[in-house]
């Protein structure tokens, strides 16, 4: 459990006041694995990709500083919970809805279900009034501004996928075969972590 998989070349945060209000460097790296996991795995036609981990998912709960030795003790302690990836083929105004309903209480207090995106997307959005009301200022991903009609496959958790936590635009998605389908998390972070231990 303590082998070494990969030092940290910055240092990362997996606080619980930090993956339930904002964008964690921690969480950033869970949803940067999961797209490298389903870039590696999907054979369908050629389509944007996107990864999207809640906050409640990682439960480590520290700061890692940079230069750190990660281990499989450390993988397990992030993600505790058996789940598994799961990859939506979902059109882009209801990826929008979906992570509008992601946001929803954000502003409040901590909230599990707060999403955090792979590095290859930007979002920015605002509330009003009560942040029950949340707009998406602009929404990139690759680069390319998000259209509600473009398709996209969208790696997620098995619990976001099935609509949970009041999430239900996911379930406008269409759920894909593949490994991933059987794959937990924890292992999905391990293999990202091996293939870019330094």
């Amino acid at each position: 459990l303590d082998q070494a998989l990969s030092t940290l070349p910055t240092g990362l945060d997996t606080r619980m006041s930090s993956v339930r209000r904002r964008e964690s460097t921690g969480s950033n790296m869970v949803a940067d694995a999961m797209l490298w996991f389903l870039s590696s795995s999907i054979h369908e036609p050629k389509l944007p990709m996107i990864a999207m981990i809640n906050g409640g998912f990682i439960r480590g709960d520290r700061i890692y500083k940079s230069n750190f030795n990660f281990t499989v003790r450390d993988v397990l302690r992030e993600l505790p919970f058996p789940r598994h990836m799961r990859v939506l083929k979902i059109r882009g105004k209801y990826l929008k809805a979906a992570l509008c309903q992601q946001l929803r209480g954000s502003t409040k207090g901590p909230t599990g279900s707060y999403p955090h995106l792979s590095s290859n997307s930007r979002m920015r959005y605002t509330t009003s009034g009560s942040d029950e009301c949340i707009s998406i200022l602009q929404f990139k991903v690759d680069g390319q501004e998000v259209s509600n009609d473009q398709m996209f496959l969208v790696a997620l958790t098995c619990f976001v996928a099935e609509g949970n936590e009041c999430c239900t635009s996911w379930l406008e998605g269409q759920q894909l075969e593949g490994s991933w389908n059987e794959c937990r998390l924890s292992l999905v972070l391990l293999r990202y972590l091996q293939d870019h231990s330094s």
